[in-house]
């Protein structure tokens, strides 16, 4: 085949090219200075020439570039510090690029603060306003004003109801504090623009917003977390940062840290049966001191936290801090966070709320009990030495059982019309006592007698002895004893099908009756209740009880069910 186009210069456009212009390379290039390489001996590199095989140490080198592997690029550690909070390890702050300066240098959002930072007005008339980043420059002279007023009166405490883009535009005011002013009046300032407001005033995104910012602004500043002054803002607020390990510091005074684990657990007491309105407050003093108790005793604190050191330690997790200040905040600053997740801890705290259901039914005096899986046994102890000191359990009486005793030592107000004053033995008074009771009962005989058929003497017993009477008293008739089996067959209609479950409680284990009550879309402690009122119903009495794992049948009404 002939190749026509050979020496045929129609398809040659170099001619119709610009002189000197770059041409695109076959392969990227990258700056020198962003190039990383590895080099790699290999002894096995072969040569090969005609029979004889030449085995030789070879280098091979092969370039990286930066964006294939996150570890070749460098970071310009501006400062790291290690916080008191045992849940966060290490927080870095860093730069992508060269600079060190947290604000982007000559805004104009800065200006404007620097000249409007001490600036008082007279009363003003609230305008409306919205922006989704707020900058002074888009307030008109009346929407500054007002601004201005409502900041004085934001300082001194009385948060006045008003457009949200207002108060963010303050919260952005305070996070910009610079070198100079007081941080720590800053985060403050900002605390209380999320509990200063009633929950109407301000909505939900709005204050997610601003604890983020607080977030921000304390990592960056190296500043504790203010869990103290948020003790008002609703656990769920918190709890759904980028960091809610940051809110729960236990490096603190631990008891504000109380009411955060209990929001955390997968179990929430207020929905259980035993809750109602006169118990809420001993619930509430009982689940917050059982945490308080586990978090300040160290061994029972150490069994917890282990947890959230899960299988690879700590988790790293960059951030760009004020992410809602745009423009502002020089977008190459980075904040690394290296912390243990507090999601790991849910599972432990929600044992220790179960178990301390458990504790509070026993100082109510109910006998009923909600299955626990497991407490590590530092923070058993803690918690049995908290109630034991507070909320002791009382003794359980079960008022609907006919042959119910009253506890011991637990005298009644009937009891003390019987207390009689102490005195002296005196014979003499007391057989005036009995002459009295006897003139007493001649006077009653008298006067209810039946005057034909029985004789009007009375015999004093004190000055004539008493004649043996030979009659035998009439014996009454005994009371009628109820049917069990009929009850039995009372009882096992009216329960239908589950009344299988009470076989399961002669001996089977937690895991059969879970099986049986998941079969019936309910759980273990919903079958037993329901068993156990119908009982209370025809038995007068419950017939389960939970002592451990699993429900048993009460000893007393064993014989039933054999």
């Amino acid at each position: 085949m002939t190749d026509h186009n050979k020496g045929d210069d129609f398809w040659d456009l170099s001619a119709f090219a610009k002189k000197n212009e770059k041409t695109t390379p076959a392969t990227p290039s990258y700056p020198i200075h962003r190039i990383s390489a590895i080099e790699i001996k290999d002894n096995k590199a072969c040569t090969v020439e005609s029979d004889k095989i030449d085995t030789a140490e070879t280098m091979i080198t092969k370039f990286i570039p930066p964006h294939s592997d996150a570890s070749f690029v460098k970071k310009n550690i501006i400062f790291e510090y290690e916080p008191e909070n045992p849940l966060i390890k290490k927080v870095t702050v860093y730069s992508d690029k060269t600079g060190e300066e947290l604000f982007v240098s000559d805004n104009l959002f800065i200006r404007e603060r620097r000249a409007l930072l001490e600036r008082t007005t007279t009363f003003k008339e609230p305008v409306p306003f919205y922006s989704y980043a707020p900058r002074y420059s888009q307030l008109n002279k009346a929407q500054l004003n007002w601004y201005i007023w409502w900041r004085q009166n934001a300082r001194n405490g009385h948060f006045i109801k008003t457009d949200e883009s207002y108060v963010m535009l303050y919260a952005y005011e305070l996070a910009a504090t610079g070198e100079g002013e007081d941080k720590a009046a800053a985060l403050e300032s900002l605390c209380s623009l999320l509990t200063g407001f009633s929950a109407t005033d301000l909505g939900i995104v709005y204050k997610i917003m601003i604890r983020d910012i607080i977030c921000d602004f304390c990592l960056i500043h190296k500043l504790p977390s203010p869990v103290h002054l948020l003790s008002g803002v609703e656990k769920q607020v918190l709890f759904g940062s980028f960091l809610p390990e940051f809110f729960v510091d236990f490096s603190q005074n631990k008891q504000h840290c109380a009411p955060l684990l209990a929001a955390m657990s997968l179990y929430d007491y207020r929905r259980s049966k035993c809750y109602t309105e006169e118990s809420a407050d001993t619930f509430k003093k009982g689940v917050d001191g059982a945490i308080n108790a586990v978090i300040n005793n160290e061994d029972a604190f150490n069994s917890i936290t282990s947890f959230t050191r899960g299988v690879y330690g700590g988790v790293t997790e960059d951030r760009h801090p004020f992410t809602r200040m745009v423009n502002i905040v020089n977008k190459n600053i980075k904040i690394e966070i290296v912390y243990y997740e507090l999601s790991n801890l849910k599972s432990a705290i929600t044992d220790v709320v179960r178990y301390s259901e458990n504790k509070i039914r026993e100082h109510l005096g109910i006998r009923n009990k909600i299955h626990v899986l497991t407490v590590n046994p530092h923070a058993r102890a803690a918690i049995d030495v908290f109630f034991e000191d507070n909320l002791p359990a009382r003794q359980f009486i079960d008022r609907r059982r006919k042959d119910a005793k009253l506890a011991e030592n637990e005298p009644h107000e009937y009891d003390k019309l019987y207390d009689l004053p102490k005195t002296e033995i005196s014979p003499e008074r007391a057989l005036e006592i009995e002459r009295e009771s006897w003139d007493t009962t001649k006077k009653l005989t008298e006067a209810f007698e039946d005057t034909e058929n029985i004789n009007k003497t009375v015999v004093d017993p004190i000055t004539e002895p008493l004649k043996p009477i030979n009659e035998t008293p009439e014996l009454l008739p005994p009371e009628p004893i109820s049917d069990m089996n009929d009850l039995y067959s009372q009882l096992i209609s009216k329960l239908g099908d589950i009344a299988r479950f009470i076989n399961l409680c002669k001996g089977s284990g937690i895991v059969e009756q879970r099986k049986f009550a998941s079969s019936h879309n309910s759980t273990v402690d919903e079958i037993a209740d329901r068993i156990n009122e119908a009982a209370a119903e025809l038995f007068g009495d419950i017939i389960l009880d939970n002592e451990g794992k699993a429900y048993t049948i009460i000893e007393d009404y064993l014989f039933l069910f054999n």
